[in-house]
């Protein structure tokens, strides 16, 4: 028989086994589904087409690496357009986040190659009817310079700093799901100037106002892209 002292100490040890068992994502979100990033990004953007290219800075992903342990898909392509600048787009999505699965942003990953990252900040991009928040920084290392404009999305979440993608992860592990996440980086090699992060903008304008239905809401979430559409 339990006496009433193992009955009472017990008490706080059931109620924060119910919280985990209460806080435990149970139903998972994937934006993208089934769709390939291959299919769903339009291969002609506004004036822009795309190029053939190898020349993008990316985690190297061969089976059993990070990379390829943390994103499902990646996307690279190299859009050009007469009188604008060369845009390569990194499209990268994993379709679990969690502790061990998070998305690796550009000041991380183009350290870990040897750039120094300089001119670091959220910029604020009107797209359609919504206000899509993103980062500017510029990546230099030896003869190469890339100006960089990207943004990320856990669930339907834009997440502008790590600290804000760990928050956000735990509110949706808090709502009982465990949300899919992308990673979108346009740059280009030049020397960084308003000009060219002017540029920068108006692709990636030009991508989102270029999609619709899942494929847009893959990249920047649900309520973010019906107020994109809304125009």
């Amino acid at each position: 028989m339990l006496r009433r002292r193992d009955l009472l100490l017990g008490i706080p040890l059931l109620g924060a086994a119910g919280g985990a068992f209460a806080l435990k994502p149970r139903k998972s979100l994937q934006l993208l589904g089934d769709r390939e990033l291959e299919d769903v990004v339009p291969k002609r953007i506004g004036s822009w087409q795309v190029t053939p290219s190898n020349a993008f800075i990316l985690p190297e992903a061969r089976e059993g690496s990070l990379a390829a342990t943390l994103y499902n898909q990646q996307l690279t392509r190299l859009y050009t357009a007469e009188g604008a600048i060369p845009v390569m787009l990194v499209i990268a999505y994993g379709s679990t986040q969690s502790d061990l699965l998070q998305l690796h942003r550009p000041e991380v990953c183009y350290r870990a190659v040897g750039f120094t990252i300089d001119r670091f900040e959220r910029v604020d991009v009107p797209v359609g009817g919504a206000t899509v928040p993103m980062r500017a920084l510029t990546a230099r290392a030896n003869e190469r310079t890339e100006p960089i404009l990207y943004w990320t999305r856990i669930g339907d979440m834009l997440p502008t700093s790590n600290n804000e993608q760990r928050l956000m992860k735990l509110q949706t592990e808090m709502a009982g799901y465990v949300a899919d996440g992308v990673l979108v980086r346009l740059s280009t090699v030049a020397e960084p100037s308003p000009e060219v992060f002017d540029a920068l903008e108006a692709f990636a304008v030009a991508l989102l106002t270029s999609m619709s239905g899942p494929p847009l809401e893959a990249l920047v979430g649900r309520p973010t892209a019906r107020a994109i559409k809304q125009t």
